[in-house]
């Protein structure tokens, strides 16, 4: 774990807006954190711009350890949401549905709810979206 982050002291929010450039190139001004934990500091973000429109994916160093080869790297961009989505289903549904994501903050951000984000039918849909790439 780094030295940088005392986990005691995270503030781990669902949506938080930048005050200032990150390291990316992309023009950020949002960043939705998909899953974070707080013991080893993986994550996976999603970055936005100020329309509130996907820029890509951010995914931590040990994170992309885990992806098979040839899909190893630290950044994707927005159609490859559905990939990051099933290869990383159970750690985003535990986060997503743990108290870190308030519910209604979910349901107001994407106008559905947790439940109905990630339920079968979506799960296949993302499936179906993936065997079309």
């Amino acid at each position: 774990m780094s030295n940088k982050t005392n986990t005691r002291d995270l503030n781990i929010k669902f949506i938080h807006q930048f005050k200032r450039s990150t390291r990316t190139e992309w023009p950020d001004k949002f960043r939705l954190c998909w899953f974070f934990d707080p013991n080893t500091l993986d994550y996976i973000y999603e970055h936005k711009d100020e329309y509130f429109i996907t820029n890509g994916f951010v995914l931590s160093d040990a994170l992309v350890q885990q992806l098979p080869e040839g899909f190893q790297k630290k950044y994707f961009e927005p159609h490859e949401r559905c990939l990051l989505f099933l290869l990383f289903e159970i750690q985003i549904v535990n986060f997503i549905n743990s108290d870190f994501v308030d519910s209604g903050e979910f349901e107001n951000t994407f106008g559905v709810s947790k439940n109905r984000y990630f339920s079968t039918e979506a799960i296949d849909e993302w499936t179906e979206q993936i065997e079309l790439l």
